[in-house]
Parts: C-alpha cells; sequence; structure tokens
C-alpha cells in the first residue's frame, strides 16, 4: 500500500470543463438553455481557421467548446466506438453543488437527457446524478 499523499490544495471551487463539438452554435444553445451559463467568449477562430472556440460559465462553473475543422466522432474511426467508454481517456466530467435535489428537478424540468438518477455512493459520503449534453458527453453532479 502507498502512502499517503497530501493533496497539494485545500479545497477546489468551481469547475472547467473542455469539450470539443462538431456545432459551436447548437452546443452553446444546449448549455445556455439547459445549464442557465452565458457566453463569455464567441466563436473565436483560430488563425488558420481550423479551429473555433466558445467560452461559457455560470456560477463558478466555466465550459469551453471548441470545434476543430478537422475533428471527427468516434464512430466514423471506427463503426463499432459507440461511446467513451470504449477508449482510454476521459469518460465524464463532474461538478459538486450545494443543493442536489433542486439541481435535479430543475434538470428535469428541463427535459434534459439521464445518464443515471440519483443515487447515494457510500465509498464517496454523497449522492450524484449524471445528464447527457446535446452531444452524449455525461456530466455528473454530485451533493449531500
Amino acid at each position: 500500500m502507498q502512502a499517503e499523499v497530501k493533496p497539494p490544495f485545500t479545497a477546489v471551487r468551481g469547475g472547467f470543463i473542455a469539450l470539443t463539438v462538431s456545432d459551436l452554435n447548437a452546443a452553446a444553445n444546449w448549455y445556455c438553455q439547459k445549464l442557465g451559463l452565458r457566453v463569455v467568449k464567441k466563436h473565436v477562430m483560430r488563425p488558420d481557421n481550423k479551429a473555433a472556440v466558445t467560452v461559457l460559465q455560470g456560477n463558478g462553473l466555466a465550459v469551453e467548446l471548441i470545434w476543430f475543422a478537422d475533428a471527427v466522432p468516434l464512430s466514423k474511426i471506427d463503426a463499432q466506438l459507440i461511446g467513451a467508454q470504449q477508449i482510454h481517456g476521459i469518460l465524464k466530467s463532474g461538478v459538486f453543488v450545494d443543493d442536489l435535489d433542486v439541481a435535479f428537478e430543475a434538470l428535469k424540468s428541463r427535459k434534459v437527457s439521464f445518464a443515471f438518477e440519483i443515487f447515494h455512493d457510500k465509498s464517496m459520503g454523497c449522492r450524484m446524478f449524471a445528464i447527457r449534453d446535446n452531444n452524449g458527453n455525461i456530466l455528473q453532479f454530485l451533493g449531500k
């Protein structure tokens, strides 16, 4: 068993997620409508016109949406690949919220797609649920 290593921080406040998307407008609209974020940087294009970025923020959460001209979905690389769970790398992102029940009900009323509904994870000592954005990315919410 490894010795316990002290984290280099005392607390994390807020969250940041960066996602590649095929349509900046559609993704930005989803995050504005479903999560109540606001656009703080809109469609800033790289000089070679092969990438653009839109950044949204709200209540401590920042989401960076990035469009790459040469990016393709997993299924185009291999038709058998249908989700992030089939490759190594980031599967989902998550944020801790003050009131999990309020967040759940608000998202439910906004008709988001749920990856899973609220359950208690004893090992983490909290409850959680997860949603899918309009591109299928999973965002998990954790709280008491």
